[in-house]
């Protein structure tokens, strides 16, 4: 009898653990988006010219965005660290990096990222607005006041923003005057989302900057649960209540 009820007692314990792993699941996070730019930029852009490169990648023979970005560039904003989304409108409408957030559950956009700049750090913020430049007055833009510094010749690291608005702030646009959009009604029409280094986190134009940079593995990701995951979750609570029931 012992016996049979430490059995009983092992089985509701795997359960409950089982239960507490997926719920994790449930409650956790899915990508909405990724790229790890395996064949192509994928629309991935801005400032300086990107190419795709293998030189000092992550691990041998895998490709990266790589940008070689001159202080002294053109009036085009050349100069600028800024890795954006494309401001095709067509690209905008079909593009998964970009609409509405709030629909979408976004919690936060991963990335590695490398600094090969001899001299200059990057202070790296993520950028988000419901229009695509910061050229344009009539939108709102927020920029994350977290940031993942980088240093001279730092090699890969990791970046994480979450996007919330604690942990964004509205700035001002390239004539310096502010948006009127919430964050929320900003965070429902998103049109530019682009990655800057900037000292201040006051600008999403990004700071003039000299050197080579790199980003891989660009993760955006939502709290929204797999369907699979949901099922899951409600087979083990049929089979615990169940198993209490045959105890009781």
């Amino acid at each position: 009898m012992a016996k049979y009820t430490l059995i009983k007692r092992f089985n509701t314990s795997a359960l409950i653990s089982l239960l507490a792993c997926s719920s994790s699941c449930l409650f956790g996070s899915s990508y909405v988006a990724v790229s790890n730019f395996t064949s192509q930029t994928d629309n991935w852009g801005g400032g300086a010219p990107s190419t795709l490169s293998t030189i000092d990648a992550i691990s041998a023979g895998n490709s990266y965005l790589r940008k070689e970005i001159n202080i002294n560039g053109d009036q085009t904003l050349q100069n600028r660290m800024v890795v954006r989304r494309p401001v095709n409108s067509n690209a905008i409408e079909n593009d998964p990096w970009l609409g509405d957030f709030i629909a979408k559950e976004i919690q936060r956009v991963e990335l590695d990222f490398n600094n090969w700049s001899t001299d200059e750090p990057v202070y790296l913020r993520l950028a988000l607005s419901n229009v695509t430049n910061p050229m344009i007055s009539s939108g709102t833009w927020w920029v994350s006041t977290t940031y993942s510094t980088f240093a001279p010749e730092s090699g890969w690291g990791s970046a994480s923003f979450n996007i919330i608005e604690e942990e964004m702030r509205r700035v001002g646009d390239f004539n310096g005057g502010f948006g009127l959009d919430s964050f929320s009604e900003t965070m429902s029409d998103i049109k530019g989302f682009r990655f800057i280094s900037s000292s201040s986190g006051y600008s999403a134009l990004g700071d003039q900057f000299s050197g080579s940079i790199g980003i891989d593995n660009v993760r955006l990701i939502s709290a929204i649960p797999e369907p699979s995951t949901t099922a899951i979750i409600m087979g083990l609570l049929s089979t615990l209540s169940l198993s209490r029931r045959r105890r009781a």
